[in-house]
């Protein structure tokens, strides 16, 4: 036909190489959606934090992940940045951990702070929410005002709402 197939062929393969560029990260975040959908490291519903970024998973799409915020701002993750960042999932904890710093007095003397440590003991153990097998409690030392004692618990429960209940209750139950 006395047509240049050469210059043809070169059109056509600088073209598909200009076409594959363009479209690299839109293959690479249908990749990183489909290895989220395979991996279920992230399902809507959990609760999560990604990089920065921590709050509820509205929508998992083909290109990206809706997380909506404690705000109730929407921040839209491409899912390729999803699959090369750690991802926490508080969704799948199986216990939520109570660790708190509770300051008494520099006049407590020792007696005192003996019965203190032993009956927020007793009230964790006793608590039909806490597993007892993790909860402590101990005298952490000196503080700029006060002798400090770290409480620290699991809660048996996977849900928030419940969780700050629970841990309301124990820290009323210490001030009494």
């Amino acid at each position: 036909l006395g047509i240049p197939v050469y210059g043809i062929v070169a059109g056509l393969g600088v073209g598909g190489l200009a076409i594959a560029l363009a479209a690299q990260p839109t293959i690479e975040n249908l990749i990183g959606g489909l290895s989220l959908f395979a991996d279920k490291s992230l399902r809507v519903g959990d609760y999560c934090r990604c990089g920065s970024d921590e709050g509820t998973v509205e929508s998992i799409g083909i290109r990206s992940t809706w997380i909506r915020g404690m705000d109730r701002t929407l921040t839209t993750i491409p899912n390729a940045a999803i699959s090369k960042m750690s991802v926490v999932n508080f969704g799948r904890r199986d216990e939520i951990l109570i660790q708190s710093a509770i300051g008494v007095r520099y006049e407590t003397t020792p007696e005192q702070l003996r019965y203190v440590l032993v009956k927020i003991r007793e009230m964790l153990l006793s608590h039909p929410c806490i597993d007892a097998n993790g909860a402590r409690v101990r005298f952490i030392g000196f503080g700029a005002s006060s002798l400090d004692i770290e409480v620290f618990a699991y809660v048996k429960t996977t849900s928030r709402p419940e969780f700050l209940g629970i841990r309301e209750d124990v820290f009323l139950r210490i001030m009494d």
